[in-house]
């Protein structure tokens, strides 16, 4: 249950979601600045600059319609065709994150979000493969040709790994967190992220945390496409992990049911 203004908002992003305008656990509400009591001078400033400048200029559809493009919307990972590629991919996922220390299914769901875990994939920059790789990357990495989905995956892997090493060799990580801030490397590149955590550390937040800290920082100072970034990739990797786990338990029950189980 949602405001309907955020309903229509997600409908745009994920169009499955039905917005049933029909039912309202209240109606007549409103949306505001709540400000403190007895200061009309702040009261007619926030008023002015809602009715001179945010409304009249348009600006709320704009950085609406701003926000909507910088989005890469969040798909479907479990259909037939992801699926396949998902389960051919996953040894690889498995064998370079037990080498450089991530979850497998966390890499997993960063290849989907980069490429949807396709290896012909090139983007309008030139970055190649699975792991949406430039050249000049690759070749750095020298594990082989990341026009082959194994050294991409290799490369793209060891790419992260190398910039946790240098940019934050001071961190207290746990498995999950140190991903999140290798995915927000990734994405926008480790030095900002370092300096973000340094920034809000400042702040009294959490530098070793992601969720609710350190990405506060970075989608204030950076942009919220880092942020949704990197919480799609979460959204991927629990829809992978459901998959594994519901993998496994079928697996099990039908060890039991056969003789000797």
């Amino acid at each position: 249950v949602v405001d309907d203004w955020k309903a229509k908002l997600w409908a745009q992003v994920l169009p499955q979601i039905r917005v049933r305008e029909d039912l309202a656990v209240r109606s007549e509400g409103y949306v505001g600045w709540a400000i403190r009591k007895n200061s009309p001078q702040l009261q007619a400033a926030v008023t002015d600059f809602y009715n001179e400048f945010a409304k009249k200029q348009g600006v709320i559809d704009y950085r609406l319609a701003q926000f909507m493009k910088r989005i890469k919307q969040v798909t479907d990972a479990s259909g037939a065709a992801e699926l396949t590629r998902f389960e051919a991919t996953l040894a690889l996922f498995e064998k370079y994150g037990k080498q450089y220390g991530f979850d497998p299914l966390m890499l997993a769901a960063l290849g989907y979000q980069e490429s949807q875990l396709n290896q012909s994939a090139r983007s309008h920059v030139g970055a190649v493969g699975v792991m949406q790789l430039m050249p000049g990357t690759g070749k750095e990495m020298a594990v082989g040709n990341i026009d082959v989905t194994e050294s991409n995956i290799h490369a793209g892997t060891k790419y992260m790994d190398r910039l946790m090493t240098r940019y934050f060799p001071d961190a207290h990580f746990d498995e999950t967190t140190r991903a999140m801030f290798a995915f927000a490397s990734y994405n926008a590149g480790a030095a900002k992220i370092a300096k973000m955590r340094t920034e809000a550390a400042a702040r009294g937040l959490d530098r070793d945390k992601w969720f609710n800290n350190v990405e506060i920082v970075v989608a204030e100072k950076i942009g919220i496409e880092t942020t949704t970034y990197v919480r799609n990739i979460y959204k991927y990797y629990v829809a992978y992990r459901l998959i594994v786990d519901s993998q496994h338990a079928r697996d099990k029950a039908i060890r039991k049911m056969q003789p000797g189980g």
